[in-house]
């Protein structure tokens, strides 16, 4: 445990970069630090930060001006970013940190080019098995580079650590199913599918098509949409996930690092989807450390058909 007294902790974006970051923020609190967070200003962010009763330090930027090809969308997240460069140097000013500690997300970067100038000590944690651009950049300006996985492709310097995950509390199955607000109507095998804070639409529909081939397993899919037909059953994204998991017999998800190092804790078998979209790719390196590390888990590509994904429940 680090020796210094007063941490600010920069991680927006997704519950992937940030339920770590709150994870790691408490346990340093719970060993006497005084911590406080910055994030963006996406509502989701807010949301999760206010699940766990933090009240963070709120920038004004909500996203990568490398993230659209939209010339007004890329100004305007230009001004934000500037704006929000003064605002954290406003903030680390007035706190003082002994040391700034970096989850991932497009906030990472003012905090890290603050910390070079005033010489904060700053330490990046990458939940990937691929270095994003700001952990590459972290790396030559001199920050330690410490990771979720035991590979970390696009550095050379880095000390695997695994990622913060919440400790699993396993629920009885029927008060689980009531916090879920569930009635299943068989003890049938339960498949939980996870597509990440942000949802996926893609991964809903071929598990849609899946369900229908596996009439024997009831579906319980963390989405915002609500269409609950035969044994398929929408919940909203939970922030206390305990309950879902306590259900879950197997694991459908994306290959987030964040999700990937959950599942792994509870030890839930499961298969790993990873999104063809993703930054360099990063998910399926994801997925690839994933099934080395768990038990009986796989990795499923999108472009398969639902008939092979049942056939994978069906002997999970």
């Amino acid at each position: 445990m680090d020796t210094h007294k007063k941490f600010l902790i920069a991680s927006g974006g997704t519950g992937g970069h940030i339920f770590p970051a709150i994870v790691f923020g408490k346990d340093l609190e719970k060993n006497g630090a005084e911590v406080k967070w910055l994030c963006g200003s996406r509502e989701l962010e807010k949301e999760i930060y206010g699940s766990a009763d933090i009240n963070p330090f709120v920038l004004a930027i909500s996203g990568s001006p490398l993230g659209t090809k939209s010339i007004i969308k890329i100004l305007a997240r230009l001004a934000a970013l500037i704006k929000s460069f003064f605002q954290t140097w406003k903030h680390i000013k007035n706190f003082k940190p002994d040391k700034i500690y970096l989850f991932g997300g497009y906030i990472s970067f003012a905090p890290l080019l603050i910390a070079k100038i005033k010489k904060i000590p700053v330490t990046l944690h990458e939940q990937n098995a691929v270095a994003g651009k700001v952990t590459k950049l972290a790396l030559k300006w001199g920050a330690d580079i410490i990771t979720g996985w035991p590979v970390c492709e696009g550095i050379d310097k880095f000390q695997y650590v695994g990622i913060p995950v919440r400790e699993p509390v396993r629920i009885k199955k029927s008060e689980a199913l009531k916090a879920l607000g569930l009635t299943l109507f068989s003890d049938a095998k339960v498949i939980g599918v996870a597509g990440g804070s942000l949802g996926s639409g893609p991964l809903n529909e071929l598990l849609m098509k899946t369900a229908e081939l596996c009439r024997d397993f009831e579906f319980i899919f963390l989405s915002h949409e609500r269409k609950d037909i035969s044994n398929v059953h929408f919940i909203p994204p939970q922030w206390d996930t305990n309950p879902f998991y306590s259900v879950c017999d197997v694991i459908v998800c994306r290959a987030g690092g964040s999700t990937l190092a959950e599942v792994l804790k509870w030890e839930i078998p499961a298969v790993s989807i990873p999104w063809p979209k993703a930054a360099d790719n990063h998910q399926v390196k994801n997925a690839q450390e994933f099934v080395k590390l768990s038990k009986n888990s796989r990795i499923f590509y999108e472009n398969e058909s639902p008939e092979n994904l049942a056939k994978i429940l069906s002997t999970q």
